[in-house]
Protein backbone atom coordinates (compact mmCIF):
# COMPACT_ATOMS: atom_id res chain seq x y z
CA UNK A 1 0.00 0.00 0.00
CA UNK A 2 1.21 3.39 -0.50
CA UNK A 3 -0.15 6.94 0.85
CA UNK A 4 0.62 10.60 0.03
CA UNK A 5 0.25 12.31 3.31
CA UNK A 6 0.93 15.79 4.35
CA UNK A 7 4.58 16.45 6.63
CA UNK A 8 3.83 14.84 9.72
CA UNK A 9 4.48 16.50 13.15
CA UNK A 10 7.72 16.26 15.44
CA UNK A 11 7.16 13.87 18.04
CA UNK A 12 7.47 16.35 20.30
CA UNK A 13 4.30 18.08 18.74
CA UNK A 14 1.91 15.06 19.47
CA UNK A 15 0.41 15.73 22.85
CA UNK A 16 -0.21 17.81 25.52
CA UNK A 17 0.07 17.45 29.09
CA UNK A 18 1.47 14.46 31.14
CA UNK A 19 -0.44 11.66 32.83
CA UNK A 20 -4.24 12.00 33.64
CA UNK A 21 -4.11 15.71 31.69
CA UNK A 22 -2.51 14.30 28.49
CA UNK A 23 -3.95 14.94 25.20
CA UNK A 24 -3.95 14.89 21.57
CA UNK A 25 -2.26 18.54 20.56
CA UNK A 26 -4.23 20.61 18.65
CA UNK A 27 -0.97 20.09 15.87
CA UNK A 28 -1.49 16.55 15.93
CA UNK A 29 -5.26 16.46 15.55
CA UNK A 30 -5.07 18.45 12.45
CA UNK A 31 -2.75 16.69 10.93
CA UNK A 32 -4.18 13.02 11.37
CA UNK A 33 -7.80 14.89 9.86
CA UNK A 34 -5.51 16.19 6.79
CA UNK A 35 -3.59 12.70 6.37
CA UNK A 36 -7.16 10.41 7.01
CA UNK A 37 -8.69 12.49 3.45
CA UNK A 38 -5.45 10.80 2.11
CA UNK A 39 -5.92 6.85 3.80
CA UNK A 40 -7.57 4.21 2.22
CA UNK A 41 -7.67 1.44 4.76
CA UNK A 42 -8.27 -2.25 3.54
CA UNK A 43 -11.30 -3.80 4.55
CA UNK A 44 -9.27 -5.83 7.42
CA UNK A 45 -6.83 -3.58 9.75
CA UNK A 46 -3.45 -5.68 8.85
CA UNK A 47 -2.38 -7.51 11.83
CA UNK A 48 0.73 -9.44 11.05
CA UNK A 49 4.04 -8.02 10.66
CA UNK A 50 4.78 -5.34 8.38
CA UNK A 51 7.51 -3.27 6.83
CA UNK A 52 6.98 1.04 6.41
CA UNK A 53 9.16 2.95 4.41
CA UNK A 54 8.78 6.63 4.77
CA UNK A 55 9.96 8.84 2.67
CA UNK A 56 9.93 12.86 3.49
CA UNK A 57 10.74 16.00 1.46
CA UNK A 58 12.88 17.78 4.01
CA UNK A 59 11.44 21.43 4.96
CA UNK A 60 14.75 22.50 6.84
CA UNK A 61 18.25 21.09 8.26
CA UNK A 62 17.21 21.41 11.88
CA UNK A 63 14.94 18.67 11.54
CA UNK A 64 15.67 15.40 13.27
CA UNK A 65 14.07 12.34 10.64
CA UNK A 66 13.56 10.15 13.45
CA UNK A 67 10.92 12.37 15.14
CA UNK A 68 8.00 11.93 12.21
CA UNK A 69 7.55 7.93 12.44
CA UNK A 70 5.46 8.26 15.40
CA UNK A 71 2.61 10.11 14.09
CA UNK A 72 2.67 8.07 11.05
CA UNK A 73 2.45 4.71 13.05
CA UNK A 74 -0.23 6.07 15.45
CA UNK A 75 -2.18 7.61 12.35
CA UNK A 76 -2.26 3.75 10.54
CA UNK A 77 -3.44 2.50 13.62
CA UNK A 78 -6.17 5.14 13.88
CA UNK A 79 -7.76 4.51 10.49
CA UNK A 80 -7.32 0.44 10.65
CA UNK A 81 -4.81 0.22 8.31
CA UNK A 82 -2.75 -1.71 10.84
CA UNK A 83 -4.27 -3.63 13.76
CA UNK A 84 -1.17 -2.11 16.21
CA UNK A 85 2.24 -0.07 15.34
CA UNK A 86 3.94 -2.87 16.94
CA UNK A 87 3.42 -5.24 14.23
CA UNK A 88 6.25 -2.83 12.87
CA UNK A 89 8.84 -5.11 11.81
CA UNK A 90 11.08 -2.95 9.94
CA UNK A 91 11.42 1.54 9.48
CA UNK A 92 13.35 2.70 6.77
CA UNK A 93 12.98 6.32 6.27
CA UNK A 94 14.52 8.80 4.04
CA UNK A 95 15.16 12.46 3.28
CA UNK A 96 13.74 12.95 -0.57
CA UNK A 97 13.60 15.98 -2.09
CA UNK A 98 12.17 15.15 -5.41
CA UNK A 99 9.13 13.65 -3.82
CA UNK A 100 5.60 14.82 -5.46
CA UNK A 101 4.04 14.85 -1.97
CA UNK A 102 5.57 16.03 1.09
CA UNK A 103 5.63 12.31 2.49
CA UNK A 104 5.43 9.26 0.92
CA UNK A 105 4.38 6.09 2.92
CA UNK A 106 4.91 2.14 1.44
CA UNK A 107 3.56 -0.31 3.63
CA UNK A 108 3.88 -3.95 2.84
CA UNK A 109 4.05 -7.22 4.79
CA UNK A 110 7.20 -7.93 6.37
CA UNK A 111 9.39 -10.53 4.95
CA UNK A 112 9.79 -14.11 6.42
CA UNK A 113 12.71 -14.95 8.37
CA UNK A 114 15.87 -14.20 6.49
CA UNK A 115 18.21 -16.54 8.59
CA UNK A 116 16.54 -19.44 7.34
Amino acid sequence: MKFSLPYPPSGWDLYNGWGKTRRLSPIYKKWRNDAGYSIKAPAAAIDKPFSLYIALRRQNMRQDIDNRSKAILDCLQHYGVIKNDNLCERLTMCWDDQLPSECVVILQLAEEGLAA
